[in-house]
């Protein structure tokens, strides 16, 4: 009954623009529910409120028109995650309901083990002999520290 209905009285055809991937493309879809003007029905009237705005702001080029609840929330995770929140801290702050949801969408943004490995040795090593990380006694600029870290039964 239900595929009859749709054949008799299909939703109208409309191009969206789609940002599920991180690119902003054109996506074809059909909408059951639309406003008077043929938009889609949005998930709360905050949203319309921010597209006003960033819409206003656009136009006096203060940011980049398009940007989205949802681009915001985005930049938000990144911005915890370059200031060194754990995964902990952000899944707590994003409401992740499960914990594998936080690195599986952000993990290309954490630095990856070898090189915060690198970093706390070489911290270590020259906190242990007086010295301010990077820098050799008597010198501004920091050295340069060959270390060569290596996994093992990996």
């Amino acid at each position: 009954m239900r595929q009859a209905h749709l054949k008799a009285c299909p939703a109208p055809s409309r191009a969206l623009a789609d940002t599920s991937d991180g690119t902003r493309r054109e996506r074809k879809v059909r909408l059951a529910f639309t406003t008077d003007s043929g938009d889609p029905v949005q998930r709360s009237p905050c949203a319309r409120t921010w597209r006003r705005i960033v819409k206003e702001a656009s136009a006096k080029e203060a940011i980049r028109d398009g940007i989205t609840l949802h681009t915001l929330r985005h930049t938000y995770a990144s911005l915890l995650i370059k200031h060194g929140e754990s995964v902990k801290g952000v899944r707590k702050r994003l409401g992740h309901s499960s914990a594998a949801v936080t690195p599986d969408t952000y993990s290309h943004l954490w630095p990856d083990s070898d090189s915060t490995t690198r970093r706390a040795v070489e911290q270590g090593l020259s906190e242990t002999q007086g010295e301010k990380p990077g820098a050799a006694p008597g010198q501004t600029e920091p050295r340069k520290v060959p270390v060569t870290i290596r996994s093992f039964g990996r």
